[in-house]
Order: structure tokens, then C-alpha cells, then sequence
């Protein structure tokens, strides 16, 4: 068996331990033929040992594909001779720990697929990180952006109450000091927010007899 799996390339052995499994554990008649026109059935025709494995083990060509006659134990007996070949010399080459794919004997189509899918779960599961980074702060911290925001509004609205003080001061200001008939009494007591009432007010002008 040794000097088989020489003759035999590593990439169309790993290609026959695929086939050979698939078509041992697998009941979906996908998994019993190969199409001789493409990449794998051509992969497997550019080995004569590899052919005749899969002669041994039951398949023979019919038109334009591989297909597996009777899953017996011949196809039992030569997948596990290539599965052990293949644990081997991957083994001994330190080429994986894993040496039987979860894809044996699919397609390269369907190995494509698979590959896709699992190619968009893992795009799925960046995004949903990427989501969890970017979602809205915690209610910890909308609680202390509120209230940085009704402190904000607060100070805004002293400052405006403080410019309209100011406004009025220098208005007062301004008429104190240019308007000849302005007087204290005139003008009322404005701290206390009443007008002063004086003599004339209270009794009217002494007319005189």
C-alpha cells in the first residue's frame, strides 16, 4: 500500500479519500458519482492508481461519469485503507491534525457552497459585533447625558436672564442720566417692584381758597 499512495499525488489522494468516504457513509445518490468532465473527475483521471482504487471498489465509468456499482464492503474495506493511507501521510508530514474533512466526497460545487456559507456566517458574526460596538450608550450613560443636558439648558438660561438684567440696568442707566424729569420718586421703587406713592398722589394739589 505504501508504494500506492507514492504514485498517488497528495492533492488527488486527499480527492479519493473524500470520494471513497463520501460514497461509504453517505445514502443521497449525489454522493455516488462523479462527472468525469469536471475538476474533480478530471483530478482523478490524471492518476491511473487512483482510477484503480475506485475500480476496486466498486465504481466503474458510465458515459461521462464515476459511478459507485454496489456499496459494499469492497467500497467499505478500500475508503478505509485510503482514509488510514491518507491519516498517514498526513501524519508523517505534520500537514494537519484533522486528516478526514467534514466535506468528504461533496463536489467542488457543493464544497464551494459550503465554503460561501461559511464565508457569510462568519461575515454575519463580524456584523453583529461591529453592531453590539456600535449600539446606543448604556443606561448609565443616557442618564448622565441628560443630565449634562438639563445642566447645560440650566447655565443657558441664567446667562439669558443675566443679559436681560443687564439690559435693563443700563437702560435705567441711560435714563437717569439724560431724561431732566426723571426723579427716584418718578421712577418708583423698583426693588420692590411697586411705584412710590407721594403727598400729591395720596391728597391732590392744596388748590388754596
Amino acid at each position: 500500500m505504501s508504494s500506492m499512495s507514492i504514485q498517488i499525488p497528495s492533492d488527488v489522494l486527499k480527492l479519493l479519500n473524500l470520494v471513497l468516504s463520501n460514497a461509504a457513509t453517505k445514502d443521497d445518490p449525489k454522493y455516488h458519482k462523479v462527472n468525469l468532465a469536471g475538476k474533480a473527475g478530471q483530478k482523478l483521471q490524471s492518476s491511473a492508481q487512483a482510477m484503480s482504487v475506485l475500480m476496486e471498489a466498486g465504481w466503474a465509468t458510465v458515459g461521462t461519469e464515476l459511478v459507485i456499482g454496489e456499496r459494499g464492503e469492497s467500497l467499505r474495506a478500500v475508503s478505509l485503507r485510503i482514509s488510514k493511507e491518507y491519516e498517514s501521510i498526513n501524519s508523517s508530514s505534520g500537514s494537519g491534525s484533522a486528516p478526514v474533512s467534514s466535506t468528504a466526497g461533496l463536489s467542488l460545487k457543493q464544497q464551494a457552497r459550503l465554503k460561501q456559507e461559511q464565508e457569510e456566517k462568519e461575515a454575519r458574526m463580524a456584523a453583529q459585533k461591529a453592531k453590539k460596538r456600535k449600539s446606543g450608550p448604556s443606561l448609565k450613560q443616557q442618564a448622565r447625558q441628560m443630565q449634562e443636558e438639563e445642566e447645560k439648558k440650566e447655565l443657558m438660561e441664567k446667562a439669558k436672564e443675566k443679559e436681560v438684567l443687564k439690559a435693563k440696568i443700563e437702560s435705567d442707566k441711560y435714563v437717569r442720566e439724560n431724561d431732566p424729569n426723571w426723579s427716584a420718586s418718578a421712577a418708583g421703587d423698583k426693588s420692590q417692584g411697586q411705584n412710590q406713592t407721594t403727598f400729591r398722589d395720596k391728597f391732590g394739589e392744596d388748590k388754596g381758597g
